[in-house]
């Protein structure tokens, strides 16, 4: 077994926001802890591409290719947390109250005492039998000489004994039984000892039972009795003297006629067995470095790929760096002279302390009024003083923060259109909005930093009066603030930690809330009302146990802190008075010391608003980190100039571009969804897609919106490859229609006109003859002003489709044009009046349509069949309907059956919509 002296101790909590996260996030905690710096975002995004994220064999993969020693092994249950099975730490497979399945870190056992990383609640302390009791067990076939090979090495024996041992059995008799059980050249006696050590622990268990001698002879007996195949009662069932559910592995035969899946069962000639255990990733530290030998060479390992790379690469957020980076961009003279002026005010408010204390002293030699007023003058004068010197330090305050939200807010939505499509899609869009709501936080941060900064000064100077006026107290002094400064400095890591946990169920409860506004009538009409709320009562569960966790850490920390200062405060004092110090000094010590704990515990609350504020500065920062979609691929070609890619509106190309793919290949989430496509449009193409749904349409479109990316082959427009800057350029060069498109809350006019510019040569009356939009317009209460909703919930969703389209159609420069699925919610003359409206408009641009109406195809002069994620047809729609058995004939002919056969029928009654009146029509 490896060593690695670099393993933590406590395994690092990483909470998932959704449920699909558990396995990144188990990844991150088990590389963090090994000392592996890893990105928990860029997992997220490779979990969502390349990498299937919910598969537990990828996770070993990903974890041998981020530098940890890694193996994927099936154990029976109870060999888990045994230290012989050298299991832990470890990626472990468990079963969740709703009996779905879910990945944790076993991290290390202590006594009876696992802990354990949740994604879903955080570190844990589980006692054994609670975290074997959730265990997933897996049935697994595998060939009985594998298995008997294993049982008969040190990876099954040195467990089973220690299983022996639990049981005080003798260790003459343990050898006995196992030189026994390896005596049989077959699998049946070491499964038969296996199985009865393991009825026997669960009937001492239950309390039937004696450990030592009597446990010995009971499984002796049993392992004697099971050592050959079971005897038939009647000729049929099979007898198992030790019941089968102790048994962690059973012949594939036996197990089907006791009611195993027929598919499991092996018609090869070897012998099968069928392994019931638990499925891990154990892992035995991180990969070392090869030795190298001067006289052999030794091929350099292969590179990383780019989404994995990127995993490692990325720096980790500093909070504190990045805010004083902001707050120094009008320069560091403003926070020098407030940390000046802060400090004057915290030495003024010393001095008020000697000032009262002369003044108790003075009162009794002053003898005439004129005295006391000038000494209550001067006093009054001080005071006013200080005042003037607080009234600037909070305004300078106050102003630093609104200029860091400002700041940080504008940064934030500059940053967000420059993200990719993997990004978003590995986030829930709820959490992201939960981070722009947390901006507003921002704006205490200046003022927490100032506060800590006038305790800090408060309690150094008080210290040094206390040295002052009690010099041999000057050790107790410094200890009572070195005490304070060392416990905050050891407990904000561990705040941080259950403020992140709180903060990452605070964002992942948040996608409740949006679903529930979002989709409350879909949810109600079918009765998922429970379901739901099911669902939300496990998640907030976890985060009112995160919540009670922090609180209580938190106040028990300041009862501590309380408690240490308060005897340093009696000690102090008390010390002072059997010295014999001056009465007139006792009152402004004890003041003086008093304020020791006071002026600690403030710190403390100061300081655990800290670790609150620094993990809502790190979310909010993530995004800021995040590369943008042109950094994450190569440099474009040298023919794409930056002056092309910054010009939007310059002017339309004369020609479409030209498109090949060659060989592509695409994957999401680990699953192929594209593969062999090989695909060439010339410059002003149409070209027409169908499929049944699910068939990868869309998904090939993706690629020339830069929403995949391929996994293999070559994507190229015009010669150069898709990528980087050319991206950008023909994302601004391309006009997409889909039902996806986002219709905003805003007035119509404002969603036919977003995001095509300021073009001065826009129409909207082209727009809206071109999309027929007039009739929109007309019904709508405020025409061209009105809102339309949020999602264009106040139109219908043909008329959405045709706000959509009446959106691209003023867009200018436009080389390439997607429909998917363009006109979804319109009778089938208008979709095939604005086809051809379209068609005609852009007749030299490339134009791909998506559509599930085949016989609109026909008028394309090129048509391409996609099923299974792949070109199955290519050609002419006539030369295609000519062909024997084509593909595309029998969807034409699928669709015509069912508007003849189906729709047409007399059978149906036809009711007329129409205004908001429904009619009925004869056939």
């Amino acid at each position: 077994m490896a060593v690695f002296p670099e393993k933590r101790f406590f395994v690092p909590e990483v909470i998932q926001t959704s449920q699909m996260d558990c396995g990144p996030a188990s990844l991150k905690a088990l590389l963090e802890g090994f000392g592996i710096a890893a990105s928990y975002g860029r997992l997220r995004e490779a979990c969502q591409t390349s990498v299937d994220g919910t598969s537990i064999d990828t996770l070993e993969e990903l974890m041998i290719q981020l530098g940890l020693e890694a193996e994927q092994i099936m154990l029976p249950a109870d060999h888990v947390l045994l230290s012989e099975s050298e299991a832990l730490p470890a990626i472990i497979v468990v079963r969740l109250p709703n009996g779905l399945t879910h990945f944790v870190v076993a991290w290390s056992c202590h006594a009876n005492w696992v802990q354990v990383m949740d994604p879903g609640a955080g570190r844990q302390w589980k006692t054994k039998q609670q975290f074997l009791r959730d265990l997933f067990l897996h049935r697994f076939p595998v060939p009985a000489e594998a298995w008997r090979e294993w049982a008969g090495s040190a990876g099954f024996l040195q467990p089973l004994h220690r299983r022996l041992r639990d049981l005080n059995l003798p260790e003459a008799t343990i050898t006995r039984l196992t030189e026994q059980a390896l005596e049989d050249p077959g699998w049946r006696s070491l499964a038969a000892l296996d199985a009865a050590t393991r009825m026997a622990a669960a009937i001492i268990r239950a309390g039937g039972l004696e450990s030592g001698e009597e446990a010995g002879r009971v499984i002796e007996r049993s392992f004697l009795d099971n050592r050959t195949p079971p005897s038939l009662d009647d000729g049929t069932e099979p007898v198992l003297p030790i019941p089968a559910l102790y048994w962690s592995v059973t012949p594939v035969v036996e197990s089907y006629q006791v009611g195993t899946a027929p598919e499991e069962v092996d018609d090869g000639p070897a012998e099968q067995l069928l392994l019931h255990g638990a499925v891990l990733v154990r892992v035995t530290g991180r990969r070392a470095e090869p030795l190298i030998d001067l006289d052999e060479t030794i091929p350099e390992p292969a590179p990383l790929p780019p989404e994995l790379a990127a995993i490692l690469e990325e720096p980790p957020v500093n909070p504190v760096r990045e805010v004083w980076r902001a707050l120094g961009q009008d320069g560091l003279l403003t926070p020098a002279v407030l940390a000046v002026a802060l400090f004057m005010a915290t030495l003024a408010v010393t001095i008020q302390a000697l000032l009262f204390q002369g003044a108790l002293r003075l009162s009794r030699s002053l003898n005439q009024s004129d005295q006391y007023l000038t000494g209550v003058a001067a006093l009054f004068i001080f005071l006013i003083v200080l005042l003037l010197l607080e009234w600037p330090i909070a305004a300078t305050t106050q102003r630093l923060g609104r200029r860091l939200e400002t700041r940080l807010r504008i940064a934030f939505l500059q940053k967000i259109p420059r993200l990719s499509d993997r990004y978003f899609h590995s986030r829930l869009t709820s959490d992201m909005t939960q981070r722009a709501y947390d901006l507003r936080q921002l704006r205490t941060l200046p003022s927490l930093g100032v506060d800590l900064l006038r305790l800090v000064f408060q309690l150094i100077l008080t210290t040094i009066g206390v040295i002052i006026l009690q010099p041999s107290s000057a050790l107790l002094a410094v200890l009572a603030t070195v005490t304070f400064v060392a416990l905050s400095w050891l407990t904000n890591p561990i705040l941080e930690e259950r403020d992140l946990r709180l903060r990452s169920h605070t964002g992942a409860l948040s996608r409740f809330y949006l679903d529930a506004l979002l989709g409350l009538i879909p949810l109600r009409l079918h009765g998922a009302e429970r379901a739901f709320r099911r669902e939300h009562e496990g998640l907030l569960v976890e985060w009112i146990r995160a919540g009670q966790d922090f609180s209580l850490l938190s106040i028990a920390l300041q009862g501590v802190n309380a408690l240490l200062y308060t005897g340093f405060v009696v000690w102090i004092t008390f010390s002072y008075i059997i010295q014999g110090g001056e009465v007139s000094g006792v009152l402004l010590l004890f003041y003086w010391a008093l304020s020791l704990p006071l002026l600690g515990q403030r710190i403390a609350e100061v300081g655990q608003q800290y670790p609150t504020l620094r993990n809502r500065v790190v979310r909010i920062l993530e995004p800021l980190g995040a590369p943008d979609e042109v950094e994450t691929e190569p440099a474009a070609p040298a023919a794409v100039s930056e002056e092309s890619t910054e010009s939007e509106d310059a002017g339309a190309p004369s020609a479409g571009v030209k498109i090949e793919l060659r060989d592509v290949a695409v994957q999401a989430g680990g699953h192929v969804i594209l593969q062999g496509i090989n695909l060439t449009l010339n410059s002003g193409d149409h070209l027409a897609i169908v499929g049944p749904s699910g068939a990868g349409k869309s998904s090939l479109v993706g690629l020339l919106l830069g929403w995949h990316k391929p996994a293999g082959g070559d994507c190229l427009v015009d010669g150069e490859p898709l990528q980087g800057p050319l991206l950008r350029q023909l994302r601004r060069q391309t006009a997409w229609v889909d039902p996806a498109v986002q219709l905003w809350n805003r007035s119509l006019l404002e969603n036919l006109t977003y995001g095509n510019g300021s073009d001065p040569n826009a129409s909207q009356s082209f727009a809206l003859e071109a999309a027929d939009l007039y009739d929109v317009v007309e019904r709508l209460e405020n025409g061209l002003q009105t809102p339309l909703g949020e999602g264009g919930g106040l139109v219908s969703g043909g008329e959405g489709q045709r706000v959509r389209l009446g959106r691209v159609m003023n867009r200018s420069g436009v080389r390439l044009v997607v429909l998917d699925e363009p006109f979804r919610g319109l009778d089938r003359e208008k979709r095939r009046d604005l086809l051809t409206r379209v068609r005609r408009h852009w007749r030299d641009a490339t134009l791909i349509c998506i559509t599930h109406d085949v016989g609109e195809t026909q008028d394309f002069e090129r048509v391409i069949v996609v099923e299974q994620g792949q070109i199955i047809e290519d050609g002419p729609p006539q030369a295609l309907l000519r062909r024997n058995g084509s593909r595309y004939q029998a969807l034409l002919k699928a669709e015509e059956a069912v508007q003849t056969g189906l729709w047409q029928s007399a059978a149906w009654r036809r009711l007329w919509l129409e205004e908001g009146r429904l009619t009925e029509r004869d056939h």
